[in-house]
C-alpha cells in the first residue's frame, strides 16, 4: 500500500463510525423493575425469588431497583403492604439513602419478621414516584 492510501483508509473508517442515533438512549437501556432475592453479588441479586422463609424469626430480603429514569440521587422507600389487609395502617416502610447523585440502579436489603403475602413497592422519595412493585410470600 502506498503512503496516500493509509491516511485515506483511516479517514474513511473515522467518518463511518456510529452516529448518535445508533446508540441506545437511557430509556432503552433501563426498565422499571424491582427484583428480590436471598443475596447480592455486585449489581446482581442472587437467589432471585418471591418466596422467603423465616429463620431465627426473620429473613433478610435483598432487592435491586432499576429505574428507566435517572434516580438523580433520590432516596428510595420500599413500602411493604400486607396483602391480607385492606388497610395501609399495617404497611412497613424502609427508607434507603442513595449513595450517589445519579444512576438507574440501586441495591440494598432489609430484615423482615412477618409471615404472609406482601407487596413491595419501590418509591423514589424525590417526586414521590412509584417505580415498580413485586408480590412476595414469607413463611
Amino acid at each position: 500500500m502506498n503512503k496516500i492510501m493509509i491516511p485515506l483508509i483511516i479517514l474513511v473508517l473515522f467518518f463511518s463510525g456510529c452516529d448518535e442515533s445508533d446508540s441506545p438512549t437511557s430509556t432503552d437501556q433501563f426498565t422499571n423493575k424491582l427484583t428480590l432475592g436471598t443475596g447480592m453479588d455486585g449489581f446482581t441479586i442472587t437467589g432471585e425469588t418471591t418466596n422467603f422463609s423465616l429463620a431465627g424469626g426473620y429473613v433478610t430480603i435483598f432487592w435491586r431497583l432499576e429505574s428507566s429514569a435517572d434516580m438523580a440521587g433520590s432516596n428510595v422507600n420500599i413500602v411493604i403492604h400486607d396483602l391480607s389487609s385492606s388497610s395501609t395502617v399495617n404497611d412497613f416502610t424502609f427508607t434507603f439513602t442513595n449513595p450517589q447523585s445519579y444512576g438507574h440502579i440501586m441495591l440494598s436489603s432489609f430484615r423482615f419478621s412477618n409471615s404472609g403475602s406482601f407487596k413491595a413497592t419501590a418509591i423514589l422519595v424525590n417526586g414521590n414516584s412509584t417505580v415498580a412493585s413485586k408480590d412476595f410470600f414469607v413463611h
